[in-house]
């Protein structure tokens, strides 16, 4: 018997190629950051990795070929992974939760899209630290002028920790291959609804559901610590909803350092097991990426948590604690939820604190002497996705780390530290916030499960 009964299958997300054009409505009054005329004094450009650039004024041919912009423009140019980073006085003090579009010109020659028929790049917008960013990939086909406006509601996040909205200040471009392209005239489309780090539960619904009468047949409840969406008529949200924020008590009770979420993180619990698989592909594709259809009872992808109802399990089906508190980390600690070590070992020890299985002592001792447990700690804790049957320690890593006397006052510098890292790998920590390597850390987390887990 397995040690945990709910699994979360990896998703493999790839950038797909779904761009968003459009005109910009008559009566917005569109915001403009940037136009790279000498007359704004305070834009500066910066080429890295091989990246060069220019200032270019068309010249009358390319102005005269339709709708384009006017003025000086900026051209780029460059390898694969060559970038190039924006700043100005008006992105510093743009109100990006109160802006709906982010939008460009870019001009490719017709030469350009002769030998280079796509070109790809990611849009940057980060924060000042360069920590953090949100980001959203664009493939352009076109030659000529063309008008491009991206939805910010569906950027990506970065790799370290979560970004905020308020800390943007600066714009980058960075080319997956190699390409030459103009860009002119950076602006915003503002809105006057606020909008949150993570997405919410209307938005995630309005996915989620998109056939079915949201007035009658989905029902939703927020509380403090949760946003709570479903359309499975058994499903009883205040019991789930009280039962979460016990959840979140005990998190807090055991990580004092946990801020509040802003909002509490959604969980979406479909009717049917397929309806929930179909939702992970449709939701990374608003998110201009490729998820595949998940395998395990629950998922997490972007600030959206999601699983399916039981019958067998009810109200309470241990999954929906797994996933809850994804979304949790997520939200308060802003460590995002990529299947690694961390975020599954915590998952997974709120889910058998809260849910107990019997034979769990069992199920470790025996563990401790397969091969498996030989396997070094190194290759588990190294930021990379966690296979499912090494969860068990995963979990009893994070219990170690996080209760053990010779551990515990370390694990929230190590937390903070995951956070502001491209990589939840362990490795690098070790030395500097406990002065041990992985052998003593094997070492002491092996006689940790003897003592802790002893043999029934």
């Amino acid at each position: 018997m397995r040690l945990f009964l709910s699994l979360r299958a990896a998703a493999f997300l790839a950038a797909a190629s779904i761009v968003y054009f459009g005109s910009m409505p008559a009566a917005v009054c569109a915001r403009e950051l940037l136009t790279f005329d000498s007359a704004t004094g305070d834009e500066q450009v910066t080429a890295f990795a091989g990246g060069q650039l220019e200032f270019w004024r068309p010249d009358a041919a390319i102005l005269g070929q339709g709708s384009a912009p006017a003025g000086q423009a900026l051209r780029l140019w460059g390898a694969a992974g060559s970038s190039f980073e924006l700043t100005s006085t008006a992105l510093n003090v743009v109100d990006w939760r109160k802006s709906a579009t982010l939008a460009f010109w870019v001009h490719r020659s017709a030469e350009e899209a002769q030998k280079h028929p796509t070109a790809s790049l990611d849009v940057h917008l980060v924060e000042e630290d360069r920590k953090a960013y949100f980001w959203r990939k664009l493939e352009l086909h076109h030659s000529g002028w063309l008008k491009v406006e991206l939805p910010l509601v569906w950027f990506r996040w970065s790799h370290s920790r979560i970004p905020r909205w308020d800390k943007v200040r600066s714009l980058a471009f960075l080319l997956r291959g190699p390409a030459a392209l103009t860009i002119d005239t950076v602006w915003t489309v503002p809105t006057e609804t606020t909008r949150g780090d993570f997405p919410s539960a209307e938005l995630i619904a309005s996915i989620a559901f998109p056939k079915d009468d949201l007035t009658t047949k989905v029902r939703s409840l927020e509380t403090r610590d949760v946003q709570l969406l479903t359309n499975a008529p058994s499903l009883d949200l205040e019991s789930l909803a009280g039962h979460l924020a016990s959840v979140a008590k005990e998190m807090r009770r055991e990580m004092p350092f946990l801020p509040e979420p802003d909002r509490g993180p959604v969980l979406v619990i479909f009717y049917s097991h397929n309806e929930y698989r179909e939702f992970v592909p449709r939701y990374a594709q608003h998110l201009n990426a490729v998820a595949s259809h998940p395998e395990s009872a629950g998922f997490t992808i972007e600030g959206a948590s999601t699983s399916s109802w039981s019958d067998h399990y009810g109200t309470r089906r241990p999954v929906y604690t797994h996933e809850f508190v994804h979304g949790y980390l997520s939200s308060t600690m802003r460590l995002a939820s990529r299947g690694d070590w961390v975020h599954q070992g915590l998952a997974c020890r709120y889910q058998l604190k809260f849910h107990p299985q019997a034979n769990v002592n069992q199920i470790i001792q025996e563990g401790l002497r397969t091969p498996q447990a030989h396997d070094p700690l190194k290759d588990l804790c190294d930021g990379r996705l966690v296979a499912s049957n090494r969860y068990w320690q995963a979990a009893t890593i994070c219990q170690m780390l996080m209760t053990d006397q010779r551990y515990q006052a370390g694990f929230p510098v190590l937390l903070e530290r995951l956070r502001d890292s491209k990589s939840n790998d362990l490795g690098p920590h070790l030395e500097s916030v406990w002065q041990t390597d992985f052998d003593k850390l094997t070492a002491d987390w092996r006689a940790f499960c003897e003592r802790e887990y002893p043999k029934p």
